[in-house]
C-alpha cells in the first residue's frame, strides 16, 4: 500500500493494525477504571519483536554472516512471526505476574492485537495472491531491443526485480541478486528496469561491472502499474505457473532473499535407490 511517498508492505500494515487494535482495547478498559496497560503493551511488543528478529537471524545465520551489518537492518523484513508472537505472550505473562492490576487490560490488549494482526495478515495475503494470479500479457524489450513476451517466463519459478539505476537500495541489493542468479539456475531471475532507456542500463552495468542475464526495459512502468508497485526496489516471486507467491518491497538481504527463494523453489526429487 502507498501512503503519499511511502510504500508500506502488507506485513507492516498488518502489524500496525494489530498494535492499534491492542492499544484501543487497553484504552477502552482504562476509561472504565482499569489500570493503563499502554506502556506494558509497548514493552511486550518490543520484546516480541526482538525475539522474532533474533530467531530469524539464527535461522539464516550463514547468510547474515556474509553481511554482518544487515543484522541491524530490520527494513529487510526478517522476522519470525511465530517466535515473535510467543515472545509477546511470554513478556505479557511476565508483566502481568509482577503487576496484578495490569493483568486484565494487558491480556485483553494482547488478545485483541494478536487476533487483529492475524486477521489483517490473512486478508493481505489473500488479496496479494488473488488480485494478481498470473503473469500479465505484456511485452517488454531486452537491452538489444528485442521483444520479450512475459508469458514466455512460465514453466520455471521466477523472480522479477523492479528497479532503476537511480535507486540507491536497488544498487545495493543488485550484487546479492546477481550472486543468487548464478547460484540457483533452477530459478529464473529477471531484472525489469522501470522507466529508463536501454543505453542508461547498459552504462550502469558496465560501470558497476555487473554480469546479469534477463535484463528487460519497462519504459512505461507497465509491471509497476500491474502489481501496484510505487516504491523501488520491489521484488516479485512467482511459481512455475506464473502465479505471484510473494512480493517484497525494499532492499533484500541475502537471508530474506534465500527465505523467499525457498518458498518458490521446486522440491528436489529423491535420489534413486
Amino acid at each position: 500500500m502507498n501512503i503519499g511517498p511511502l510504500a508500506l508492505s502488507s506485513g507492516l500494515l498488518a502489524l500496525l493494525f494489530g498494535i492499534i487494535a491492542a492499544l484501543a482495547s487497553a484504552g477502552f478498559l482504562h476509561r472504565r477504571g482499569h489500570a493503563d496497560a499502554g506502556n506494558a503493551l509497548y514493552l511486550a511488543l518490543g520484546i516480541g519483536l526482538l525475539a522474532a528478529r533474533a530467531a530469524y537471524v539464527a535461522g539464516w545465520w550463514p547468510q547474515y554472516m556474509q553481511q554482518p551489518l544487515s543484522i541491524l537492518n530490520i527494513r529487510d523484513h526478517g522476522f519470525d512471526p511465530i517466535v515473535g508472537a510467543l515472545g509477546l505472550l511470554g513478556a505479557a505473562a511476565a508483566i502481568g505476574w509482577r503487576r496484578p492490576p495490569l493483568r486484565r487490560p494487558l491480556a485483553a490488549g494482547v488478545a485483541v492485537g494478536v487476533m487483529a494482526w492475524a486477521f489483517a495478515g490473512l486478508v493481505a495475503y489473500k488479496l496479494t495472491t488473488t488480485t494478481h494470479p498470473g503473469l500479465p500479457a505484456l511485452v517488454l524489450s531486452d537491452l538489444d531491443g528485442h521483444e520479450v513476451p512475459l508469458q514466455t517466463l512460465r514453466g520455471q519459478p521466477t523472480v522479477i526485480n523492479l528497479w532503476a539505476t537511480w535507486c540507491g537500495p536497488c544498487r545495493r541489493e543488485m550484487p546479492v541478486l546477481a550472486e543468487a542468479q548464478q547460484a540457483t539456475p533452477q530459478i529464473r531471475f529477471v531484472f525489469a528496469d522501470q522507466g529508463e532507456s536501454a543505453a542508461a542500463v547498459k552504462h550502469f552495468m558496465q560501470v558497476q561491472r555487473l554480469a546479469l542475464q534477463h535484463v528487460l526495459i519497462d519504459g512505461n512502468l507497465q509491471l509497476s502499474n500491474h502489481y501496484n508497485a510505487r516504491g523501488y526496489p520491489t521484488t516479485l516471486f512467482l511459481d512455475a505457473d506464473g502465479r505471484l507467491r510473494d512480493m517484497h518491497i525494499g532492499e533484500l538481504s541475502r537471508a530474506t532473499l534465500a527465505e523467499r527463494l525457498q518458498r518458490i523453489q521446486p522440491p528436489t526429487a529423491p535420489a534413486p535407490r
